[in-house]
């Protein structure tokens, strides 16, 4: 059992075959691969269980508890029921760890007997139990933009752009209308890190930038002095971290005084508003490229913040939350249109894609091709009045 506990580093190779691994000892021992959906539960009024797979612990740890309070408050708008069928939801830690997830998603299957697993706010997470519920015909629900690997997967959507659709974006952009002729990239070394990073590079040579050095982290680190050591001058630095690491990045990135000489953008998730104001004010200026950001002006990004604060006045927006809050509403939507087949997984995977709903960010339906949402991306930057730190929205980019 210790390869399920290796890392999937260095290039995105050795990631996505770590991920392969993982997902096949994964399905040796899920048993001999038969559904956790039983035709004989459409017809019956059971509460539909839906498993939920998020980080509490680990570098994203800090993105669980928001999450599951915004998937809940969700479902609680709507009483937790779809047609007076109630829909209960079942969590479970996946703790930033590929190998965890695999564990907690067969307990999800085999022991709680879930109809669907929300699946997760880890990339490498994501594509080890990807294949695992494909061959087990159980829908999964990304909540947040992940790699684009689940796309072979008929029984697999993500209620978000993929990673690297928003970075490819943000690299055309940086090219053709910020004027960037140079960057260096420096981001996490997992599956994550790797996808946005190729996607700024793809579209930012596309657009006549040079790439002039790639540098990648291992997922966790705790001082980056060795690798911003290695930087050397471009005209912008792209960075592709989130959680505790974007924090110490961007906080070590204006310590070293890189940020006065070098200015720095990235994918949303540096700049997302759980890290923002625990960054400080080494955050001001820096630039970002994603679909959501809690300063745009719409009906269900108010009726989403206006209910999570009526509930805790010290809640904080975030693309987390959003994407949690928006997979509620798929869910419910799904759920309602599959009727007595919502426990069959072939079939609530294909209500899932044909969902159209508003989200936070706007109208969300997905992709039929590759199961992903469509969606608009912005570019914005974080900005300081009066002691805090938030979004300023430029302009949604072409």
């Amino acid at each position: 059992m210790t390869s399920f506990h290796l890392r999937l580093r260095s290039v995105r190779r050795r990631s996505y075959l770590g991920v392969a691994v993982l997902a096949a000892a994964g399905m040796a021992f899920a048993g001999c691969g038969n559904s956790a959906v039983s035709s004989d539960k459409s017809s019956d009024n059971k509460p539909i269980k839906i498993g939920v797979l998020l980080p509490y612990t680990g570098p994203f740890g800090l993105y669980g508890k928001p999450m599951e309070a915004a998937l809940r408050a969700r479902l609680a708008l709507d009483d937790n029921a779809v047609d007076g069928r109630k829909v209960e939801l079942v969590f479970e830690d996946e703790a930033t760890d590929p190998a965890t997830a695999v564990s907690k998603a067969n307990k999800l299957l085999d022991q709680d007997g879930v109809s669907a697993i929300v699946c997760c706010a880890t990339g490498a997470a994501t594509l080890a139990v990807g294949p695992i519920l494909a061959e087990r015909h159980v829908p999964q629900l990304g909540p947040i933009p992940n790699p684009d690997g689940l796309s072979k997967y008929k029984t697999a959507a993500v209620a978000a752009p993929t990673a690297g659709h928003d970075a490819g974006k943000l690299g055309a952009y940086a090219a053709d209308q910020l004027g960037y002729k140079s960057a260096v990239m420096v981001a996490s070394d997992f599956a994550y890190g790797h996808e946005v990073a190729e996607a700024f590079k793809q579209q930012f040579t596309a657009g006549g930038g040079k790439i002039v050095k790639e540098v990648y982290a291992p997922l966790g680190t705790s001082d980056f002095a060795s690798y911003l050591s290695q930087l050397p001058d471009a005209d912008v630095v792209f960075a592709g971290f989130a959680g505790a690491d974007a924090i110490r990045f961007v906080q070590q990135y204006d310590k070293f005084g890189i940020k006065k000489r070098m200015p720095l953008i990235g994918h949303g998730p540096l700049l997302t508003e759980l890290v923002l104001n625990q960054i400080g004010p080494a955050a001001e200026g820096v630039g970002a490229g994603f679909y959501y950001s809690s300063t745009l002006d719409n009906a269900e990004n108010k009726r989403f913040i206006d209910t999570m604060k009526a509930a805790n006045d010290k809640f904080v927006p975030s693309h987390f939350t959003a994407g949690a809050w928006a997979t509620g509403s798929v869910l419910l939507d799904a759920i309602g249109r599959a009727g007595d087949k919502a426990t069959d997984g072939d079939a609530l995977a294909k209500a899932i894609r044909a969902t159209k709903i508003d989200a936070p960010w706007g109208e969300l339906k997905f992709d039929p091709a590759t199961g992903y949402a469509i969606a608009p991306t912005y570019y914005y930057t974080a900005v300081l009045n009066g002691g805090v730190l938030s979004h300023k929205i430029v302009e949604e980019m072409p």
